[in-house]
């Protein structure tokens, strides 16, 4: 069985499958700064869970290197014994954690398991700036798909889809955003990555991440192209999604299998 719950409503996530507990991304106070303030500042619009009602939980995943994901301020509060991640933070992860234990996945040693579950780190093609990765986490019997920016499949990770377990669950940006070629480029694919991403894996169900409309200040937000999906009700007008779109505009726990 899978559990999930927010706790903030951009695209930090608890996640209770099959007994393993995992806090994936959590960001639950201050701000994200990218470099500096002036270059890029964002923080929460809606107030994140408080660090009182936070599940109890056995991991953390985090997705990638910028602070709206890595927040060293927030994970210094949890303190974790057991941090999954891409093998580029490992270092620091350590430098943090010392006592705890840190996997760093990378495509060539991409995969982990913790008791009877898998994951399986994806890593994007693109070589600068590498956002784009994924993440699948497989109990055996049915599996979850991590994309907090898109992903674009490669021959291989082909391959890995077809020998992972059902896709009960797909957690992926709905917005796009795109920033001109020398910040970044596009950021999240929008709607049409969500698509793409349905049509390779087929998931069950498919739960929005990364999409709260922050405070923002900084040069980078000049600079930022941003559509949003008009209404959860346009999105279930849409017949690849209508059926496994699930809003989730709370801090509630739900059940997904």
């Amino acid at each position: 069985m899978i559990y999930l719950q927010r706790l903030n409503m951009d695209n930090s996530f608890f996640m209770d499958m099959s007994g393993w507990k995992i806090l994936i991304d959590p960001w639950l106070e201050g701000t994200e700064v990218d470099y500096f303030g002036w270059f890029n500042m964002q923080w929460h619009r809606t107030p994140p869970i408080a660090y009182k009602d936070l599940p109890a939980f056995d991991s953390i995943l985090i997705t990638q290197k910028y602070p709206d994901h890595f927040h060293e301020e927030t994970l210094k509060k949890l303190n974790p014994k057991h941090i999954i991640g891409p093998k580029s933070l490992e270092k620091k992860l350590k430098k943090l954690f010392p006592s705890a234990k840190i996997e760093g996945l990378d495509s060539k040693n991409n995969t982990t398991k913790i008791n009877n579950h898998k994951v399986t780190f994806l890593a994007t093609k693109r070589k600068i700036d590498p956002i784009y990765d994924a993440f699948i986490l497989d109990d055996g019997k049915e599996s979850v798909f991590v994309s907090t920016h898109g992903f674009n499949f490669s021959d291989k990770d082909l391959e890995q889809i077809k020998s992972s377990t059902p896709f009960q669950l797909l957690i992926t940006p709905f917005n796009y955003y795109k920033l001109p070629f020398f910040l970044g480029g596009l950021v999240s694919p929008g709607l049409k990555g969500v698509k793409h991403l349905c049509d390779t894996i087929a998931p069950k169900n498919v739960v929005a991440t990364h999409d709260e409309d922050k405070y923002v200040k900084g040069i980078v937000s000049k600079f930022a192209s941003i559509k949003r999906p008009s209404s959860s009700e346009n999105l279930l007008k849409l017949s690849w999604l209508e059926d496994r779109y699930l809003e989730m505009n709370h801090y509630n726990l739900i059940q997904i299998t």
